[in-house]
Formats: structure tokens, C-alpha cells, sequence
């Protein structure tokens, strides 16, 4: 086996593989993704309550709001005025409500929202090296599998 074989087979084998472990890895992250639970929408965008100075008000509820005795009247829906895109802004459905120690309403932090992000993060950080380390580890086995191919022709 010539020189030039062995390289058009290795370099062959390492496209392979790569393709195989971009659509293995990829996988993997995905099926983390949606195991893990996180919306992505959520946890990476920051929480809008209506601010009277910057929008204009569409829709008028009650909503339970923790730290007050009674449902308080507040804007559901509105157009903020600096957003260009003229989409209506809507409160987070799911997430309660606290009134701060400032009379400002805030969404409550969930439980335990933060370390699952930051473990689906740990996880995309180990799909992604061993990924890397798996290519290195078959490229480098099938290099030494063509080498004493050629030395026992």
C-alpha cells in the first residue's frame, strides 16, 4: 500500500467520522435539551413587567401577587414603544408574582431553574470534548491500523 493510498483512506475515514459525530453529538445535545426541561425562550430572556414610561397598555387583569392580601389590578398586555417590531408583550403565565420591599412587582425566582441550566450547560460543555476527544482517539487508531497494514505487506 503506497504512501498517497494511506492518506486518501485516512483523510476519507476522518470525514466519515466527523459527519458520524456531528450527527451523534448533535443528537445527544438535543435529547439533553429536551430532557433537561429548560425553555431556552425563558431562561435566556430577560422578564418584562409593564413599565408606564416606556409602553402603552392593552389589557387590564387581576393577578395573585405574593407579599399582598388581595388579586392587584395590573397591566397583562401591552406595546412597549421601543420595541420596533409592534408586537404586544404579554405576562409570563406560570411564574408568580412578589411585590418587593419597594412596592415594584417582580417575578418570583423558580426553584432550582438556574442549576438545571447551568447542568445542561456542564453537559453540552462534556458532549462537545468527548466528541473531540472520540475523533482524535479513531483517527489516531485507524493511523496506526493503516501503518501495520503496510508493514506486514
Amino acid at each position: 500500500m503506497t504512501a498517497e493510498s494511506k492518506s486518501t483512506r485516512l483523510r476519507w475515514f476522518a470525514r466519515g467520522v466527523t459527519i458520524l459525530l456531528i450527527i451523534v453529538c448533535n443528537a445527544l445535545l438535543l435529547g439533553g435539551l429536551w430532557m433537561s426541561g429548560v425553555d431556552l425562550d425563558i431562561a435566556l430572556s430577560k422578564p418584562e413587567l409593564y413599565d408606564p414610561e416606556n409602553g402603552h397598555c392593552l389589557r387590564v387583569g387581576f393577578a395573585k401577587v405574593e407579599g399582598a392580601q388581595r388579586p392587584i389590578q395590573l397591566c397583562t398586555e401591552w406595546l412597549e414603544l421601543s420595541d420596533p417590531s409592534g408586537n404586544t408583550h404579554h405576562i409570563r403565565e406560570g411564574i408568580g408574582l412578589v411585590m418587593g420591599a419597594d412596592g415594584q412587582l417582580y417575578y418570583q425566582a423558580r426553584q432550582g431553574e438556574n442549576f438545571r441550566l447551568i447542568a445542561l450547560l456542564m453537559f453540552v460543555i462534556v458532549v462537545i470534548g468527548s466528541g473531540m476527544w472520540a475523533k482524535r482517539f479513531l483517527i489516531s487508531w485507524y493511523q496506526l491500523q493503516l501503518q501495520s497494514l503496510g508493514k506486514n505487506s
